[in-house]
This record gives structure tokens, C-alpha cells and sequence, in this order.
């Protein structure tokens, strides 16, 4: 690195030493005032470190396997909740029929396919059930994009 490039460096470091709480304060407020810009920054960071950020977490779950059977089991027991009493067995089949579809398109086309909640069961805003009629097969990636969000307005 040439010597002006280090000198420029050091001397912004030192400014923001000398400057955390307004560099902090100007970031904040400029977050407030730009949630879409802000959004983009932070989705097009999380795409650029998405190998990381799996890897981070598989390594994570490898050394916390109670926080993952934790987290597995939450989601049976909010899969148990959600499946209603008066759901038929000819429901259960098809419920089945949506994984062993998921399974095969996996199978077939060489990348995963998800059996997702349209109405997510575990929503901030709303939840869904576990019922065939909240059920599609679309691609692992976009399932994943999708989490556990609803767009209410369709839009």
C-alpha cells in the first residue's frame, strides 16, 4: 500500500475514534430516512456472504446440536398446532403427496424443491395451517427468500 493511501487511513481512523457517537448518530439517522436504500445494502451484503453466513451456521449448529434439536423441535410442535382436528385423512394424503412431489422434482431436476406454507405457521403477522390448501412445491431458493413472510396485499 503506498504511503499516502496508509497516512489517509490512519488519519480516518483517528477522526472516527475521536467521532464514534456522531458517526454512529449520522448512520442511524440516515437509516431512518433511507429504509430502501438500507434494505438493498444489507441484502446485497447478505447475497455476496451467503457462503459464509451457511457456513458460519453449519459450524454453529455442529458445535450447539441442543440449540438445533431446539430449534427442530419448535417447529414440530408449531407443525403439530397448526394441523387442525378436522383434517381428513384424504388431507394427510395429500399433505404427503406435496413432500413426496418436492422429493421427486429434487430427484429429477438436480436442485431442491420445498413443500412451503404459503401463510407461513409461524408468522410475525399472521399464521397460517398446516393444511394442503395453504401448501405449494416451489424451489429450495425460494423458499428460503421467501422465510417466514406473508405479503398480505398481494403486493
Amino acid at each position: 500500500m503506498p504511503r499516502d493511501e496508509e497516512n489517509a487511513k490512519r488519519l480516518r481512523k483517528e477522526w472516527y475514534e475521536r467521532n464514534k457517537e456522531l458517526t454512529k448518530q449520522r448512520s442511524r439517522e440516515w437509516a431512518l430516512a433511507n429504509p430502501e436504500k438500507r434494505h438493498e445494502h444489507h441484502r446485497k451484503n447478505r447475497e455476496k456472504d451467503r457462503e459464509n453466513h451457511n457456513a458460519r451456521n453449519r459450524e454453529y449448529f455442529a458445535r450447539n446440536p441442543d440449540k438445533r434439536a431446539a430449534l427442530e423441535a419448535k417447529r414440530r410442535a408449531a407443525k403439530l398446532q397448526r394441523t387442525p382436528c378436522w383434517l381428513t385423512s384424504e388431507g394427510l394424503w395429500l399433505i404427503e403427496e406435496y413432500y413426496h412431489l418436492a422429493q421427486r422434482r429434487t430427484e429429477l431436476l438436480g436442485f431442491p424443491w420445498h413443500v412451503d406454507h404459503i401463510i407461513p405457521l409461524q408468522g410475525r403477522n399472521v399464521s397460517g395451517l398446516h393444511v394442503p390448501e395453504n401448501l405449494q412445491v416451489i424451489p429450495g431458493a425460494e423458499n428460503i427468500k421467501k422465510s417466514n413472510k406473508y405479503d398480505i396485499w398481494g403486493i
